[in-house]
């Protein structure tokens, strides 16, 4: 019986931990060097994408990124479409490079754009507030999975 409680405890700390996701398409998150399994998050089979929001380390201010995944020789590859950001400078886009648009947004601006990034893979420093979303799931705060890197990638979406 107590160790019935234990294990019931040890399942009820781990549930922040995994994000549960359909059977088929999905996002997958790992610590990138040790591959250790972080979360899963369903994903849009028509469609995966998911958005990574964090505050900007230099100017405090939004940036959200937002990927699609898409086929490439048998592998799924994350591009990055859009960036929405506030502020000028220290990394940040200050002009649309060939092919890219940029559009003010409120106090920002809106750069759309089609930047294979792959492997996708983050730094979630704690002072940035990272976190992924997918479609209306409630955000999951990176830095509460793993200090370390973590690597996105797609998994079992079916290809068009």
């Amino acid at each position: 019986m107590l160790r019935q409680r234990a294990a019931m405890m040890a399942a009820a700390l781990l549930l922040p931990l995994a994000v549960p996701a359909a059977v088929g398409c999905e996002l997958v998150l790992s610590e990138h060097r040790s591959g250790r399994p972080l979360a899963r998050l369903a994903l849009d089979p028509h469609r995966p994408a998911a958005r990574i929001a964090f505050t900007h380390s230099v100017l405090g201010t939004p940036v959200v990124d937002h990927y699609e995944w898409r086929p490439h020789a048998g592998q799924w590859r994350a591009h990055m479409v859009q960036e929405h950001f506030e502020g000028d400078g220290y990394g940040l886009p200050n002009a649309a490079g060939p092919g890219e648009t940029m559009v003010r947004d409120g106090d920002g601006w809106r750069l759309y754009l089609d930047r294979v990034v792959h492997p996708l893979v983050v730094l979630p420093l704690p002072a940035q507030s990272m976190r992924v979303s997918v479609g209306e799931q409630p955000a999951l705060l990176l830095g509460s999975l793993s200090q370390r890197s973590i690597e996105f990638r797609a998994r079992d979406c079916p290809t068009p």
